[in-house]
């Protein structure tokens, strides 16, 4: 079985990366909401171009066999 036992010195150190990751971080929020922007954006083509298509009104039938040959 082991033993621990308590060193005197090892639970009072910290570590503090918080300057270190903070242009990761910086980063990493930047491209998350440039993506997000972006699918936003095609979101919003795709609804624009099916309702432009969907708005089109459709050619005038003919009324008789005759006319449509």
């Amino acid at each position: 079985m082991w033993d621990i036992f308590p060193q005197s010195g090892v639970t009072t150190t910290i570590l503090d990366f918080t300057n270190d990751l903070s242009p990761l971080i910086v980063g990493f929020i930047g491209l998350t909401w440039l993506s997000a922007a972006m699918i936003a954006v095609r979101a919003i083509k795709h609804y624009l171009s099916q309702r432009a298509k969907s708005a089109e009104e459709p050619a005038a039938l003919p009324t008789n066999h005759r006319d449509a040959a």
